[in-house]
């Protein structure tokens, strides 16, 4: 396996690559499932973030293990493994559908108020880092972590 550094189905290369460096470098398997997302959810989806260098993700403020950063030490990715979907003019019903449908495929969910953090950390196999379901920053409680559902 090799990291994808071009663009991928449904996402421009402004989308993808990071805005410190424009690097876009992609983990294969994220590469891979993140159209499986945006065609099972049948509707255009707009990235805040995806690629950010160790760097860029210093700079704002990311965490230093970040699952965004194209270089990831602690966890050995090949790329990116990070999405975040804007989704802060969605409704509450709405915001519940796109998390369980993420999570369904296997993605990890990161509730936040402007938008849904997604990440491949279970493609890891790794048990200290398994699917999650968690609070990403501010989150105003639309819906609970709770009724969300891990594993269908």
């Amino acid at each position: 396996m090799e990291a994808v550094t071009t663009v991928i189905k449904y996402f421009s290369e402004k989308e993808l690559a990071c805005k410190g460096t424009g690097i876009i470098k992609l983990d294969p398997r994220f590469a891979e499932e993140l159209p499986k997302l945006r065609e099972a959810w049948n509707s255009p989806l707009t990235v805040n973030s995806v690629c950010r260098s160790p760097e860029h993700n210093k700079k704002v403020g990311g965490n230093p293990n970040s699952l965004h950063m194209t270089v990831n030490k602690k966890w050995n990715t090949l790329g990116t493994m990070a999405a975040d979907i804007r989704w802060f003019d969605w409704g509450k019903a709405t915001k519940m559908k796109f998390a369980q449908l993420a999570l369904d495929m296997g993605w990890s969910v990161g509730l936040h108020n402007s938008f849904c953090h997604i990440d491949r950390r279970a493609d890891l196999k790794n048990p200290t880092l398994p699917q999650n379901i968690f609070l990403y920053g501010a989150w105003d409680g639309e819906f609970n972590k709770s009724d969300l559902t891990l594993g269908k």
